[in-house]
């Protein structure tokens, strides 16, 4: 049938209706008039695979030829200016239409821009072993992929050998339902400012020894991979291959190291306008106490230390034990005396009252994962007594609840901006600043 696009939606659909019922497409434009399958009906709503565009509106030709089967990407048929342009407008639909939002901040790189990138081993219609995405929507199937662009370079070929050099070990794709198999999934690190690459293979038996063969030939054709890893399927320990577990990375007068299972923002080509504006919310706040939760390995709380001398004291908190001792050691790197790290399962009870000052201007720093923060973490919060919030967020609607809570608190949103994180998804990063007014 034919349809037409009212507006794109979070997710990264287009929204149309088919006898009242809200229909979602996939890589469409706003205003298109589009004609599609409807492929089933979930609590209410139509899902659709676009099958022509009849008048094609603002789009323009994708790099990739993957992009209307491969569920990475979701907004290549848009030009980078219209990516923002749209995702402005979902996240005003997010929050209800009642913000004004502040200025986006535009990654500087549209294309080749990921630093991790995690692919699935699957069998093709013959039962060769492929690596690449699971499609949209189907994720018992693996699009064995034959680019990908937001890969830089290097981290593409590398992933192209390691798929041959798998193929030809003759182990087979793991099997989660039947724990049998070998290889599971392959992920691939990168700092961008040193080029340097960790490879993490997901497997079986890290012991194999036909594993260890590949990963040493793997090695010893790109200078740049500095250590291979393997973790233990389904959901075991990790080891150590060859070489070093950790990376370098540069952002403006710092550098940070971390390990293959810590968190780093995906998107290293933003970071300094990224920190540059939390800099900009912190001195508005002008804070004597700055408690940075989610702290990760530190990288936005040591650059406020190292930016903002005119802060007492930045205190880290973080559930993960390595990344704190990481963050301990980032700072001794960078020469950074007045930030503190603390181990702190910031998802339980109790950890607030441990943070408590005495300080009268204390500013809060949040940038927890994708789901948000609980009940008891607000309220661990709240003990903090802080007089101000800056809430980092790669879940708007999370993020939205999250500060409704807030709110209830006497926490009024005073500005909210969209960092352009991920370009060509639809994955949304967002800054919001709140300060207590009652």
């Amino acid at each position: 049938m034919q349809l037409k696009i009212e507006k794109l939606v979070y997710g990264g659909y287009g929204l149309a209706h088919f006898e009242g019922k809200a229909v979602l497409v996939p890589n469409v434009a706003p205003d298109e008039l589009v004609e599609v399958e409807l492929r089933y009906k979930r609590k209410g709503i139509w899902w659709a695979n676009l099958k022509q565009i009849i008048e094609p509106k603002n789009r323009q030709e994708p790099l990739c030829s993957h992009v209307l089967e491969c569920g990475g990407c979701h907004y290549q048929h848009l030009s980078g200016q219209n990516q923002i342009k749209a995702k402005e407008e979902i996240l005003k639909e997010i929050y209800e239409n009642k913000i004004n939002l502040e200025p986006s901040l535009v990654s500087p790189q549209e294309f080749y821009y990921r630093n991790k990138c995690e692919f699935t081993f699957g069998e093709d219609p013959q039962g060769n072993l492929s690596l690449g995405l699971h499609p949209a929507g189907k994720f018992f199937e693996v699009l064995n992929l034959k680019e990908c662009h937001l890969l830089p370079p290097e981290m593409w070929k590398i992933l192209q050998k390691a798929k041959q050099l798998a193929q030809e070990s003759g182990l087979k794709v793991y099997k989660d339902l039947n724990d049998e198999g070998f290889f599971s999934t392959l992920i691939l690190r990168q700092s961008s400012s040193n080029q340097e690459i960790l490879v993490i293979w997901k497997v079986k038996n890290p012991q194999e020894k036909k594993l260890l063969e590949l990963s040493l030939a793997l090695k010893s054709e790109f200078e740049n991979i500095k250590g291979i890893l393997a973790i233990e399927a389904p959901r075991g320990k990790t080891v150590l291959l060859s070489g070093q577990n950790a990376l370098s990375q540069q952002i403006d007068n710092l550098n940070f190291i971390y390990e293959a299972n810590n968190f780093f923002q995906i998107n290293t080509f933003i970071l300094p306008l990224f920190m540059q504006e939390i800099q900009k919310l912190v001195l508005k706040a002008n804070p004597q106490v700055l408690y940075d939760l989610f702290a990760g390995v530190g990288a936005i709380g040591l650059y406020l230390a190292k930016n903002l001398p005119n802060v007492q004291k930045i205190i880290g908190a973080e559930s993960d034990e390595k990344a704190c001792e990481l963050a301990s050691l980032n700072a001794e790197i960078n020469n950074i005396n007045n930030y503190e790290s603390h181990f702190l399962n910031l998802y339980k009870s109790g950890w607030g009252s441990f943070l408590k000052n005495t300080s009268q201007n204390i500013c809060v720093l949040i940038d927890p994962p994708r789901a948000g923060l609980s009940q008891k973490t607000i309220k661990e919060i709240l003990k903090i007594n802080p007089q101000s919030l800056i809430y980092i967020s790669c879940n708007p609607t999370t993020q939205k609840r999250d500060l409704e809570e807030f709110a209830l608190a006497g926490y009024q949103l005073q500005s909210l901006r969209l960092v352009d994180m991920f370009p060509q998804t639809m994955h949304l990063e967002a800054i919001a600043f709140l300060k207590k007014t009652n």
